[in-house]
């Protein structure tokens, strides 16, 4: 019966391996878009600020 038991961590184990790096990736995915919504932001201020010496 301990194999039994063994067999149950180790899928559970996997699962939760697979959880844990979708939600990494998701995390990251997160991160990038930030950083490119922050980056878009800075271009039209700055594209603002130049509009402003003309």
């Amino acid at each position: 019966m301990p194999t039994a038991e063994s067999e149950a961590k180790v899928k559970t184990k996997v699962r939760f391996e697979e959880l844990l790096k979708t939600h990494s990736d998701l995390m990251r995915e997160k991160k990038k878009l930030k950083k490119k919504l922050v980056r878009s932001e800075e271009n039209i201020s700055n594209q603002e600020k130049s509009m402003a010496v003309w």
